[in-house]
């Protein structure tokens, strides 16, 4: 069922077109450039699903969401005074 709706998704973007330039809506090549990385990600996250626990990947993705979070805060935080700085 996921695979048949993103297969008829990329079928309808295929003929969709940029609103300004005349270009593909879907960069094909910077697609076919995160491919290879893909699929090494899901083979590594395969092996380590195998090898760890239930509980310690879940204790590790809740780590990483954790890490995100305050990373993303603080980004948008300094961006957030920047931006006050260059409107006064």
């Amino acid at each position: 069922m996921i695979m048949g709706a993103a297969g008829s998704t990329v079928y309808y973007n295929l003929r969709l077109r940029h609103p300004t330039l005349d270009i593909p809506l879907i960069d094909y090549d910077l697609a076919l450039l995160f491919q290879p990385m893909l699929m090494l990600g899901i083979s590594i996250g395969v092996a380590f699903n195998v090898m760890f626990a239930d509980w310690m990947v879940t204790v590790l993705l809740i780590i990483l969401f954790i890490g995100n979070h305050f990373s993303n805060y603080l980004h948008n935080i300094s961006t957030k005074y920047i931006y006050r700085i260059k409107d006064a």
